[in-house]
């Protein structure tokens, strides 16, 4: 087990616990964690992560490949699923609930970009969308919900949203309309957990290279962040990592946003990035 400081999360506060004598570590032993879209960017970061922490982990995604990939690698116990056809949630809903049957932590991250304007989104986009973005986390944090209740958990959930949902680049309307919802469904969940110890977080990230390897050195120059590049999958995980440990325990229903300083910042985005590439 990889056993972390955190002053990277919680900077001047972490020195002054050292000048006390006090130390802290993120430590995910005996912790059961459920990942969505574990297979590439912010969720196989996390994945990784959260086992080197010491987590076990279950890890969803349609890159059956990458998946198994991750199970020799780290150990991430992985289940092929699509989460734009509610069947398979509900399928693998019923396989985790009676193979697993507890949990401490559920990360709904899955996404993918939906480059389409309010004048051309068609009700199929609409619909995958809706189902990727807010049925399947409604799905997955009832199910998470109900086994943390009953198994006595003061449990974490985390939803991964976007700074698009406030800041919408031109024609994501499906994308940023889904986001903000994710947004909301925090804030409700956080109100209707809170008397059984469950915290609900969203997580907000902004320009975060996900394509995997280096990032380009142009797009790094160009980004529109106050920190001058863009965010490193590994960044929002240790943030991540943070809020599900035992070190996050009097935040809910809030929304912490890790992009670098993009939505103070008065820079224009990269071509990259307006464009969809990225």
């Amino acid at each position: 087990m990889l056993s972390i400081p955190i002053s990277i999360l919680m900077g001047s506060l972490f020195n002054t616990l050292c000048l006390t004598g006090l130390t802290m570590s993120i430590d995910l032993r005996g912790k059961v964690v459920l990942i969505t879209g574990v297979t590439h960017g912010i969720g196989e970061a996390t994945g990784r992560l959260l086992r080197q922490l010491g987590a076990t982990v279950y890890g969803v995604g349609r890159d059956e490949a990458r998946g198994r990939a991750l199970e020799r690698e780290v150990g991430i116990v992985f289940r092929r699923v699509d989460l734009t056809r509610r069947q398979e949630v509900l399928d693998f809903i019923r396989w985790f609930e009676g193979e697993v049957g507890i949990i401490h932590a559920l990360v709904n991250n899955a996404s993918r970009n939906s480059r389409y304007s309010i004048l051309n989104t068609t009700l199929e986009e609409w619909d995958s969308m809706i189902e990727l973005n807010l049925t399947a986390p409604f799905l997955l944090s009832q199910m998470a919900a109900r086994l943390m209740i009953s198994k006595g958990v003061k449990g974490k959930i985390i939803n991964v949203a976007a700074i698009q949902a406030y800041f919408p680049l031109e024609s994501s309307f499906p994308y940023v309309t889904t986001k903000g919802g994710l947004i909301a469904m925090t804030r409700s969940m956080a109100v209707d957990l809170g008397k059984y110890g469950i915290q609900v977080i969203t997580v907000t990230p902004g320009p975060v290279y996900v394509r995997g390897g280096e990032v380009p050195k142009s797009l790094d120059e160009n980004a529109a962040t106050l920190i001058g590049r863009m965010g490193r999958p590994i960044e929002v995980a240790w943030l991540i990592a943070f809020l599900i440990s035992d070190l996050n325990t009097f935040m809910t229903g809030n929304e912490i946003i890790i992009d670098g300083g993009r939505v103070i910042s008065r820079k224009p985005d990269p071509r990259e990035i307006t464009s969809g590439e990225v």
